[in-house]
């Protein structure tokens, strides 16, 4: 056991080292383009705070998992893990609203100019930075209640009766009004994704047969990027629905099988943590300006 802790620690340790950097890097990247250029694309600031939540999640959650297996022991008192648990939550329900006002945003980008969508886009940049702050304004108070059911864990025999075993913290029974509000949150915002994400591939697929005829298949350098981020936000939200529906499986798992085994509570963050863990590369990687801000800061950035 004392071999398993160690391995897990470590596989913890190097998922939340990977995503920091990744997260910290684009934030470096995003400033010294700023820096350099003195522009940002409308979609900067929203990936800024996407980057924001997932080292917020990463550093709640990803170092106390850490801590725990490599010291084995409980070194969070009663008001350390409230305040813990209520910043992961906090950066857990960030990331999924601004995951989805990016697909949002993203769909009315691309949307036709006689589509009914198409009279929000001069108002859309207005719309970004009030976004912003409503979610964090949003997801403070929607997450108001954990305090009231998140206690320090005294001993690990006590994971039952009502009480879910947390590793380093543990959650009491809330009650089943403010239990839902986090998830009905989840569940209109992912409702969200799946739509835009949906109707940005019938856009890209009306797009793909009208220049299927055309036998020179690259687009022009005004249009490429817009495809390009659209494929980045459809793989990103792609992987944010996947992990998210893997992990509520393997919650459900723990809640209802009384004996599911202590490597259930280690899956269920590792799972959690993958997101805010990759989607930073995704960027760095496919945001072409970016990368070159960071790789080729003498070249001239395309937008």
């Amino acid at each position: 056991m004392y071999l398993y802790n160690i391995v897990v620690g470590i596989i913890f340790l190097s998922q939340i080292g990977v995503g920091v950097f990744g997260n910290s890097l684009f934030l470096c990247c995003y400033g010294f383009t700023l820096f350099s250029s003195h522009r940002s694309r409308p979609m900067e600031p929203l990936l800024v705070q996407l980057m924001l939540s997932n080292s917020m999640v990463l550093l709640s959650q990803g170092c106390q998992l850490v801590l725990f297996h490599l010291k084995k022991g409980y070194i969070l008192g009663n008001a350390g893990c409230k305040m813990v648990f209520y910043l992961q939550r906090i950066g857990r329900g960030h990331s999924i609203c601004t995951t989805c006002l990016l697909s949002a945003f993203q769909a009315i980008t691309i949307s036709p100019s006689h589509s009914s969508l198409a009279k929000f886009k001069v108002r859309l940049l207005k719309f970004i930075r009030p976004s912003c702050l409503f979610c964090w304004i949003f997801n403070m108070i929607i997450e108001i209640n954990v305090p009231i059911y998140i206690t320090e864990s005294r001993s690990v025999n006590s994971s039952h009766g009502g009480r879910m075993d947390l590793l380093y913290c543990y959650r009491e029974r809330a009650l089943k009004e403010l239990a839902l509000l986090p998830s009905f949150r989840d569940i209109l915002f992912i409702g969200c994704m799946v739509f835009t994400s949906g109707y940005k591939v019938f856009l890209l697929y009306r797009h793909h047969q009208r220049v299927h005829h055309i036998h020179n298949t690259c687009l022009s350098p005004r249009t490429l990027p817009e495809i390009k981020a659209t494929q980045t936000i459809l793989l990103l939200v792609g992987i944010f629905v996947i992990a998210y529906c893997i992990s509520c499986g393997f919650t459900l798992y723990k809640v209802y099988m009384i004996h599911s085994g202590t490597w259930v509570v280690d899956v269920i963050p590792f799972i959690a943590l993958c997101f805010p863990t990759i989607s930073p590369f995704l960027f760095i990687h496919i945001y072409t300006q970016t990368s070159k801000a960071c790789c080729a800061p003498w070249q001239r950035p395309y937008l």
